[in-house]
């Protein structure tokens, strides 16, 4: 729906690392028992218990132990000597899909370290993972958050005491190689940078991107990194949470060698007994001068702060800290010895974990783990392999390619043959800017081109496991079309909807089997917008929901469940919204000054923008369903109507509420927005001023009331859901965590006294929603005191319970 949210955002996207639960950085439990575990581990242990988990092999027959100790299940990792004096320390945990460091294996690694340290015969030591894909994910993000419930000391004292385990790898006088087999982010990578050798095979993905969450890379990501690869490197991944290839680590130096995946181990065995390592060509000359000028003189550090300030101000818009710390720490390390960089690191990291942003962000993580979790009581779903999708146009074209591009046999349908070229010329253009970006070879995509099925019968769609329908929105079209399709496929099949607004019980009416249609709603630009919302109707079965959501996840979606309810829960929260901003322009406030305002608020862009880039053919037609849905409180606005006659059609039709003018461009080749005089023309009001926070709280609190009314009833009943759903479906800013988190955040009784207050001088419009006037009565939030990623579970309210809030509106105005 929104056109410019970047495809990677640099705040909160982390498509780039890993779709495991356990993941990012850096994390360590506070709890007294670490403190007492690094102290511990000074003290000498006896034989029995230093190679309780140590195996010792023969170097040239890795398979001939010569004397091997057992491995319990709860060991995460163990330690294996070979008899040339190679070392190998080998991460893998019991029942997880990868590694991640939490207090059980830090303090396994502690001890390991601490053995190493004590046997004179060791000459190496290499790390590896047991897993076949992934090397460390991170740190459990889990244990980020139990440190978020205590005091920054806990959280400065917690990060330090994992550095400190990190430090003792660094001071080992023997040879450190890290076997870097895939996954490598946070403190997984960390650790490989207080080793003396990297060695990385091809499938190595590489990063710190604790940014995303709101806090900077704790166990030395910020000191070793520039020390390694340069300032300006450093920052550029450090302050983006950038995760690099292999090829990629290798021209930045992150890394020594890269090898194929079956060399690694033997490789970085090789190396830890030498000590030696494939010669590497020198800087270029450019990067030479640049170091010499920029990196090794407070004046260049000076001027690379503050084109990197500029940089990620015009990112971030100075919402979330992060980054500006990041930069802050990585420019003054440059310049203080190393155990006072890595304290001013540990400072930093526990400032930024215990605020309000790093909490926001890291509930959307797990709330966005959440929505990965498949329904419980499926078992088994049949395979979706053949996905055909009916309509060509802009939505159609970008749910087949990413469908094709996730590995779907695609059949794409429509009535016409111009129709169908049309649609196949968008998804060739899709796959193009993926080659032009390094991200697909040209031949993957001829691959894919030439397997997709383009035509304007239905015969072909017989074997399909699965048919979107992206066709006019209309009732009786997409009826037509489940008709038709049904006529032709025999055997069991699901029918999802792209559907915005239309009801999906209403739909699956005339269905043979309304158990398996579903609501499959993507957001336009499909190859950009993260977000699915996963529609149950009243008969959809748990197999076809399941089946749907399994079919978005392939395609690297966030999802949300939601049950069948007028815009469901995007376009529901989004109508008012637009709607109000229609009538504050229709009141006089100028329609720049409203963008303005919503901008300045965090959003991507302003709702009168909005409405262009949606269409206002679209919106014209979402806010006609909504009012017959939803009664007077989503009435079309006289401006509305006016737009409606002069037949302005947006962005896609060269002008709408704005002028879409090749002629008149500004910077990085964007259109001027010039306001459409036929559009100020229409408003008879005279220009009224307004101040931002006014307009900002006429739109953001009819928002967060829809919002509360969804929960009321029952359409999404997490609340950390309903904020995933905004956040990646409308760009609401992702450091207020969502509305709902908003409203905590702003006091829940105020919010309620706003929204009294508005109701009595702009309408009934702005009446607060039941739950809220409960919430608000009882001093509640809608997420749990104890822990921002901990959703309170809502519940339609009694009528006694409306009755028994202590909250009153107030009297006077």
């Amino acid at each position: 729906m929104i056109s410019d949210i970047p495809e990677k955002d640099p705040v909160i996207d982390a498509s780039e690392s890993t779709q495991n639960d356990a993941q990012l950085d850096p994390a360590l439990s506070s709890d007294q028992d670490l403190k007492e575990m690094v102290d511990a581990s000074q003290t000498a242990r006896t034989p029995e218990t230093a190679q309780s988990n140590i195996t010792i092999v023969n170097a040239e027959k890795p398979t001939d132990t010569i004397s091997i100790a057992a491995r319990k299940s709860d060991k995460d990792m163990t330690l294996e000597i070979a008899e040339n004096g190679v070392a190998t320390i080998t991460i893998d945990m019991p029942d997880s899909k990868v590694n991640t460091l939490g207090k059980r294996s830090m303090t396994q690694l502690n001890e390991l370290i601490e053995q190493v340290k004590g046997n004179r015969s060791i000459r190496g030591l290499v790390f590896s993972s047991g897993k076949t894909d992934s090397f460390i994910a991170g740190a459990d993000v889990k244990e980020v958050q139990l440190i978020q419930d205590r005091s920054i000391k806990e959280a400065h004292d917690a990060v330090k005491m994992g550095k400190e385990i990190f430090q003792k790898i660094a001071d080992l006088s023997i040879n450190t190689v890290a076997a870097i087999n895939g996954i490598c982010l946070g403190g997984g990578a960390e650790l490989t940078l207080a080793c003396r050798y990297r060695v990385a095979s091809t499938k190595a993905k590489i990063g710190l991107p604790e940014i995303k969450l709101g806090f900077v890379p704790g166990w030395g990501g910020c000191i070793r990194l520039p020390r390694l690869i340069g300032v300006a490197k450093a920052l550029d991944l450090i302050m983006a949470g950038k995760v690099v290839n292999a090829d990629k680590a290798l021209k930045l130096g992150l890394i020594h060698e890269l090898v194929e995946p079956e060399q690694l181990l033997p490789r970085a065995k090789a190396i830890a007994l030498s000590g030696t390592t494939e010669s590497k060509p020198p800087a270029k000359l450019q990067d030479r001068i640049q170091t010499a000028l920029l990196e090794t003189n407070p004046i260049g550090l000076h001027i690379m702060r503050d084109i990197a300030y500029k940089g990620m101000m015009a990112q971030t818009k100075g919402k979330y800290p992060a980054p500006k710390e990041a930069l802050d720490v990585i420019i003054k390390s440059q310049t203080l010895p190393e155990d006072k960089a890595l304290d001013l690191e540990s400072q930093v990291f526990a400032r930024l974990a215990m605020g309000p942003v790093s909490r926001n962000l890291v509930g959307i993580f797990f709330a966005q783990q959440d929505s990965k979790r498949l329904p419980a009581q499926i078992s088994e779903q049949k395979e979706i392999k053949t996905v055909a999708v009916l309509g060509a146009g802009v939505m159609g074209a970008g749910i087949a390619q990413a469908a094709a591009k996730a590995g779907y046999k695609v059949i794409v349908k429509d009535i016409k043959p111009e129709f169908v070229q049309k649609g196949k010329q968008t998804i060739i253009n899709l796959f193009s800017k993926l080659v032009e970006k390094g991200r697909m070879k040209q031949a993957e995509m001829d691959r894919i081109m030439s397997e997709i099925i383009f035509t304007t019968e239905y015969a072909p769609l017989s074997d399909c496991d699965l048919v979107i329908e992206a066709v006019l929105e209309d009732i009786e079209a997409k009826r037509q079309v489940l008709r038709e399709v049904e006529n032709v496929i025999s055997k069991d099949f699901v029918f999802g909807s792209n559907t915005s607004s239309l009801s999906i019980d209403a739909m699956a009416e005339t269905a043979r089997k309304p158990e398996h249609v579903v609501g499959i709603h993507f957001f336009n630009p499909v190859h950009q917008m993260p977000l699915v919302e996963i529609v149950k109707g009243k008969k959809t079965s748990d197999e076809t929901l399941s089946q749907a959501m399994s079919f978005a996840l392939e395609l690297d979606k966030t999802t949300v469940i939601t049950t069948d309810s007028p815009g469901f829960v995007v376009n529901r929260i989004l109508a008012p919204y637009m709607r109000e901003a229609a009538v504050l322009a229709g009141e006089g406030v100028p329609i720049e000054d409203i963008d303005k305002a919503m901008k300045a608020f965090g959003m991507p862009m302003g709702p009168m923008t909005l409405l262009d880039e949606v269409g206002l053919d679209i919106a014209g037609k979402v806010i006609h369903v909504m009012h017959a849905a939803l009664g007077d409180r989503m009435s079309e606005p006289p401006l509305m109507a006016s737009i409606e006659k002069l037949k302005l059609l947006g962005k896609k039709g060269g002008k709408g509420i704005y002028l879409y003018e090749e002629s008149k461009k500004k910077k990085k080749g964007k259109p001027s927005m010039v306001v459409n005089p036929d559009v100020q023309a229409a408003i008879k009001a005279p220009v009224k001023k307004i101040q931002r926070s006014q307009i900002q709280d006429r739109l953001v609190l009819l928002m967060l009331n829809e919002a509360v009314r969804l929960l009321e009833e029952g359409v999404v009943t997490d609340p950390a859901q309903l904020d995933l759903a905004l956040i990646f479906g409308t760009g609401f800013p992702p450091f207020e965590g969502g509305i709902l988190r908003y409203a905590d955040s702003q006091g829940v009784r105020t919010i309620f006294d706003k929204m009294a207050l508005l109701a009595k001088v702009e309408g009934e419009r702005y009446m607060p929603a039941d739950l809220l006037k409960i919430k608000a009565g009882r001093r509640e939030r809608f997420y749990d005191q104890s822990s921002a990623a901990t959703p309170l579970q809502a519940s339609t309210p009694t009528t006694e319970q409306i009755q028994a809030s202590t909250v009153t509106p107030p009297t006077t105005v």
